[in-house]
């Protein structure tokens, strides 16, 4: 099992129908007081709502009751997936008061914690993503740059994304040749735990694949 098992297991899954996992987390931020996570993340936040940036999207907390929302268009939206409520809330739950990056890249595999796993398996989501895309970097590469991602020389499409305040995640993607299939790593800070939840990696891997496959789709509504 992956950091990325149960992030692909909740893909399209909205928040609200996780009954019990959805009411437990908004009970525990119902209340919820900005001041601290505010100063170390430099957050905005009022007497109403925390705001947090995810991926370049806008997302708030309601502190009364804890309901995350969404910014769509000139409204905001209750209407959440599972993976991106949890990234949201982890940050503001697991972020340390004095939290530091190691500036060493690790692959998102490395700080899971898992004892066992079947290095035999295929990964549930970098494996069916380094297919999908085989063949086709450089339209991978122009979807990344339409996302803001931070082009890298590395592999044969290489970016570097903001993902929550402090999070940062590199996608790094090889195309296939003669003698080996297309693969994609990702890779995160040694200490991105002083900022969020291991699972939280798995969250951010997803929601990103996801954006990267909606770009185009977006782009022709412009």
């Amino acid at each position: 099992m992956s950091v990325n098992y149960h992030a692909f297991q909740s893909r399209g899954v909205l928040f609200e129908e996780c009954e019990a996992v959805s009411a437990q987390w908004r009970s525990a931020f119902a209340g919820y007081d900005p001041k601290r996570i505010a100063g170390i993340l430099n957050l905005e936040a009022d007497e109403t709502c925390l705001w947090v940036p995810y991926f370049g999207e806008t997302y708030r907390l309601r502190l009364k009751d804890g309901w995350l929302e969404k910014k769509a268009g000139d409204t905001w939206t209750e209407e959440l997936y599972f993976n991106e409520s949890m990234a949201v809330y982890h940050v503001l739950q697991y972020t340390k008061d004095h939290p530091a990056h190691a500036g060493v890249w690790v692959a998102s595999s490395s700080i899971d914690g898992v004892v066992s796993r079947n290095p035999k398996a295929p990964d549930p989501l970098l494996a069916p993503f380094a297919k999908q895309w085989t063949g086709k970097a450089e339209e991978l590469a122009k979807r990344c740059i339409r996302l803001g991602g931070k082009p890298l020389q590395k592999g044969d499409a290489a970016f570097q994304f903001q993902a929550l305040p402090g999070v940062e995640l590199q996608m790094i993607f090889w195309d296939a040749d003669e003698d080996f299939a297309a693969q994609a790593q990702f890779l995160v800070d040694q200490r991105v735990t002083d900022f969020i939840h291991y699972e939280t990696v798995g969250c951010m891997i997803s929601d990103l694949m996801e954006k990267i496959d909606q770009v185009e789709k977006k782009g022709n509504k412009t």
